[in-house]
């Protein structure tokens, strides 16, 4: 008998240990199939960034990772073939997270979350776990990265410099318009402010909870109540476009600002407009300098606040069709919790693709000779995992991450944080108002149409098309949702 407990015990003590470096007793280790959106080209040394991962991951769980990035402009479609082919595909990162939900192709990973990956609970907090969770069960969970927004106005700092601007007496959006008159006055040949998102300036300067789609929305922001309502008949949403409007005919607006296909960027920096509303985050001034060429700076007239689509607007989950969702489950854990791999993710291999800034030993620059145009890798740290973890590059503040930390935690939470609105039941309404909304929001917020006459027509068709029994089912949802939830 002492000796079959001795031959158990070092049996068990063998399991434990190679559990542990994932060794897991001789077996070939699992390869998980991460496809994820790039708006660059595929970096020529992804293979070598990809196996140094592979070595930590082999190592610990007995995990590799075959890294897909796809075009972003072909990604869902990428996707949808990858899926009805039956090819592998273990786990990916969406900007549509509701989206795909609905059409059955994730994996309800909170059923296993918490005997694989507790590391990834713990580093979001239960509010921002839960803000994934439909009908109770998560299907993906946030990047942790600004997870909560607030909203303003960035524009060039020469120019605020030049003419003595006061951004500090700049407390709300009409505001702004002070800023605008002065640009105009002085800079001929430039407007005050574009904005160049699928919706125009209200696409980056929201006053509502939209619940997923604006086809219903809280107003506030989702700070007093959890009424559904139609954003586009209230008094706020009419208020904005008329001040659109005024601001349009004065010239402070790009006149083809409905139309124009350019970015933000690239209009700041033909000289054609001085800015552009935005939503925000810590940090946010020194990446649009970056990005523009010309140090910006920006004027806050909106608090922060989290709302589901703050959160689940980047998202990773798994394959509804993975052979082994556990094991993918514990790759991603790692992508939340491992410093030496969420770097090599965001940042490639020391050495050759950054090195660390003298004297700090979280900033990093790229070694001699190498540019953002020529270095052999680069990927996104706000989508992959645990941003808190990456680090900051050269020209960042050194603490943007401890800030970021502390801006999702003190940032006011929508009252339906955490609700996701099923519109299967309504799937012929929600595409029809979609349609209104695609024919109208852009030119009605770029301020090029009389609000007077095109509003109406832009409510009536709403009307038409069932935006009424959209919002019925929201608040049908909504209200169950809350009484689940203890929510008021």
């Amino acid at each position: 008998m002492l000796a079959l407990t001795l031959a158990l015990s070092a049996c068990s003590s063998g399991k434990t240990e190679n559990a542990e470096n994932g060794s897991a007793s001789g077996e070939k280790p699992y390869e998980v199939v991460y496809a994820y959106p790039t708006f660059d080209n595929v970096p020529p040394d992804i293979q070598q960034v990809q196996d140094e991962i592979n070595k930590i991951s082999k190592a610990k769980i007995n995990v590799t990772v075959k890294l897909m990035p796809i075009s972003s402009s072909a990604f869902l479609n990428q996707i949808n073939l990858m899926m009805s082919g039956g090819e592998k595909l273990d786990m990916m990162a969406m900007f549509n997270y509701s989206t795909q939900v609905s059409k059955g192709v994730l994996y309800p990973m909170g059923n296993i979350m918490e005997q694989n990956a507790q590391g990834i609970i713990d580093a979001l907090g239960p509010d921002y776990y839960n803000a994934t969770k439909v009908n109770g069960i998560s299907y993906g969970v946030p990047s942790i990265r600004d997870l909560a927004q607030d909203y303003g106005f960035v524009v060039r700092k020469d120019l605020v410099d030049k003419y003595k601007i006061d951004l500090s007496q700049i407390k709300t959006f009409d505001d702004l318009g002070n800023v605008f008159k002065v640009i105009k006055e002085n800079e001929p040949g430039m407007v005050a402010a574009t904005n160049q998102t699928n919706d125009s300036i209200l696409g980056s300067y929201e006053l509502d909870d939209p619940l997923g789609n604006d086809l219903g929305s809280l107003l506030n922001n989702g700070q007093d109540d959890l009424k559904v309502v139609n954003w586009f008949a209230s008094e706020e949403y009419e208020h904005m476009l008329r001040k659109l409007r005024e601001w349009y005919l004065a010239g402070y607006l790009l006149k083809d600002a409905a139309t124009n296909p350019e970015s933000n960027a690239a209009v700041v920096k033909s000289g054609k407009a001085a800015g552009y509303f935005s939503q925000m985050k810590p940090g946010f001034e020194a990446q649009e300098s970056r990005v523009n060429g010309a140090e910006m700076v920006a004027v806050r007239t909106l608090p922060p606040v989290a709302k589901t689509d703050t959160v689940t607007n980047v998202t990773i989950g798994i394959s509804a069709q993975s052979k082994n969702p556990e094991k993918t489950l514990q790759f991603l854990n790692l992508m939340y919790t491992d410093k030496d791999i969420v770097n090599l993710l965001d940042w490639g291999i020391e050495g050759k693709h950054y090195v660390k800034v003298e004297g700090q030993d979280n900033v990093i620059k790229y070694p001699d000779g190498i540019t953002a145009q020529n270095v052999g890798y680069k990927n996104y740290s706000w989508m992959h995992g645990n941003q808190f973890l990456s680090y900051v590059f050269e020209g960042d503040d050194p603490d943007v991450y401890k800030e970021l930390d502390a801006f999702n935690k003190s940032a006011n939470k929508s009252k339906a944080l955490g609700f996701t609105f099923n519109g299967e039941s309504v799937k012929t309404e929600i595409a029809a108002c979609t349609a209104v909304l695609t024919q109208y929001q852009r030119v009605l917020q770029s301020g090029a149409v009389d609000v007077d006459k095109v509003l109406p027509d832009f409510l009536k068709k709403l009307s038409d098309a069932g935006i009424d029994k959209i919002i019925a089912e929201k608040q049908k949802q909504l209200d169950a949702w809350a009484a689940a939830n203890g929510k008021k």
